[in-house]
């Protein structure tokens, strides 16, 4: 995935083969999240960076929005 730099997010991994992304938060926890649109996911978060627009703000709303799902933990 491209470099950028934000107050919240530390890094994002590239999309999987069973459609996953890593988030990384600066405070160290990460996060895996199912991806429901690959090729928009992936398209928008290259414009944001581009555009140098805030990265917290997109993965925030598309969490809220129902693009990126938490995955769920076995216990």
């Amino acid at each position: 995935m491209a470099q950028f730099t934000s107050s919240a997010i530390q890094s994002i991994s590239d999309v999987s083969d069973n459609n996953q992304v890593t988030i990384v938060f600066q405070n160290d926890r990460s996060y895996d999240y199912v991806v429901s649109d690959v090729e928009a996911w992936e398209n928008d978060l290259n414009d944001v960076i581009s555009e140098g627009e805030s990265v917290g703000s997109f993965v925030n709303r598309a969490i809220r929005s129902g693009v990126l799902n938490l995955q769920k933990v076995a216990v």
